[in-house]
């Protein structure tokens, strides 16, 4: 009977630390906390975006600019590239004449290394004055964490600023946090478990809260974030 209390006692302490480790980033909170919202999408609509329907999430936009590709042909395997997305200048273009504060990710892919997947995002994409700073979306498993992060370093070295990482929350704690030397964040955590990320080192400046909602008159489906900081804080992060 004692042996099976202790087993049951490690159990209990060991899944504690589990759950500690998982959650102790994590603050109660809903996205009407913040005041500062916008959308990302993938640029799947090749037409002409009805901006104008986005009347309540519209602080900011950010679109895919590098997609991951499956170019293999042999059922079975997979052979990855990085490719401009065919709608991003197009829409990126938009969003600058309408002066909507906006950002690009590049969604790195597995398998290719890192200084040819940032040479396709630096040919895309032309950051200025107001601009989000440049964006890795890293959330596949297959993927060289090493590499992602030497892509992090050559973007910050081409653009003079800290490039911000986005992943899924339990991604980014499991296989991401302990090599991140202090680049912000973009995570992903649904709002229905009525938590919020908050990191204090590094910051965690974005929160995608929900993915794959419609917006009325609006052709593509969008994902909500909220920046989790007021606009003295924003103008801190974007581009100067």
């Amino acid at each position: 009977m004692k042996k099976r209390k202790v087993v049951i006692a490690i159990l209990v302490t060991l899944l504690s630390l589990i759950l500690f480790f998982i959650f102790c980033n994590l603050k109660y909170g809903s996205s009407k906390d913040y005041y500062i919202k916008g959308i990302d999408i993938s640029n799947q609509f090749s037409g002409n975006l009805n901006w104008n329907a986005i009347t309540d999430n519209k602080d900011f936009v950010i679109l895919r600019a590098i997609r991951c590709v499956d170019t293999c042909k042999t059922k079975g395997e997979s052979h990855y590239a990085s490719l401009v997305d065919k709608n991003f200048e197009k829409n990126w273009i938009s969003l600058e004449k309408l002066k909507i504060t906006k950002g690009a990710y590049h969604f790195f892919s597995p398998g290719v290394p890192a200084d040819i997947q940032f040479e396709r995002y630096k040919s895309a994409v032309k950051l200025n004055k107001g601009d989000f700073p440049p964006i890795l979306d890293i959330e596949d498993k297959n993927c060289d964490i090493d590499e992602a992060f030497k892509w992090l370093k050559m973007a910050e070295e081409y653009y003079k600023v800290k490039p911000i990482i986005y992943s899924e929350y339990f991604f980014y704690k499991i296989l991401l946090q302990n090599k991140n030397p202090g680049y912000p964040l973009w995570l992903y955590i649904n709002e229905s478990f009525m938590m919020r990320p908050s990191f204090k080192n590094p910051d965690c400046i974005l929160w995608q809260y929900k993915q794959d909602k419609k917006i009325i008159d609006f052709e593509e489906d969008v994902d909500f974030n909220a920046f989790l900081g007021d606009s003295s804080k924003l103008k801190t992060i974007i581009m100067r």
